[in-house]
């Protein structure tokens, strides 16, 4: 599912605000996991698998990291978070590299060894850097371990940056995720507004959008240059 697709603007995204704010604030998050994982695997669903893979291991991984620091054990801490680290650029490095790298090996040694033909998971550079940025976070001390792995998904899943970005660290919306209560129609109007501004860039040529990127930079007093990119502040309570 893309931004720009009638299915998305004339059917999920008016589904979601309007449950949003109807449901129960304890539940929104996982209101948004379902709906974000439902967005994903829109295409294809087995992707989600990757996805999930990579949220259970890394929700693993911060509660390690504060076990560690909690019971003074710093070089615990540091061992998880090299795995971490290892594990999520593994991942990432297996299916963007494994095929380019079979491919001038034969060029360079002259062997035919076959191709993988992996394709790569849509938002994987997105939310692996989210979840190794969440465990650096907790090893640094800067937030504690997310218990609940809902709002912890919820975070790495939330589809409005899910497959175009940008990296969001854990530490700038970890208040958020827990304390949804700044919610209001001025907020949800005001996205709207950066939604309806944003969109022509999602079905634009990259020269249209540096033009675009600097007229709406100007007209929202935003430094340049900006991006363009779909805006959901009241899901972050924003």
């Amino acid at each position: 599912m893309v931004f720009s697709s009638t299915t998305f603007l004339l059917a999920f995204l008016p589904l979601v605000g309007i449950l949003y704010f109807i449901c129960p604030r304890k539940l929104r998050n996982a209101l948004l996991l379902v709906f974000s994982l439902l967005f994903y695997g829109w295409g294809e669903p087995k992707y989600i698998l990757i996805m999930l893979f990579s949220t259970v291991f890394d929700y693993c991984n911060g509660l390690a990291i504060g076990h560690f620091r909690a019971v003074g054990k710093p070089k615990g801490a540091k061992a998880v978070l090299v795995v971490s680290v290892v594990g999520n650029l593994s991942i990432l490095g297996f299916f963007k590299y494994t095929d380019f790298a079979i491919t001038n090996l034969n060029g360079l040694l002259g062997t035919a060894i076959p191709a993988l033909g992996l394709l790569l998971p849509i938002g994987i550079s997105f939310y692996t850097f989210q979840t190794m940025s969440y465990t650096i976070d907790v090893y640094r001390g800067l937030v504690p371990p997310q218990r609940n792995i809902i709002d912890f998904s919820a975070y790495v899943t939330l589809f409005p940056q899910l497959i175009a970005g940008p990296i969001v660290q854990y530490k700038t919306v970890a208040d958020d995720l827990e304390n949804r209560n700044r919610e209001s129609l001025a907020g949800a109007s005001a996205g709207m507004q950066r939604f309806v501004i944003g969109l022509p860039c999602e079905r634009s040529s990259p020269a249209s959008r540096h033009c675009s990127n600097s007229a709406v930079s100007r007209r929202w007093g935003w430094p340049s240059p900006w991006h363009c990119s779909i805006w959901w502040p009241w899901s972050w309570g924003a």
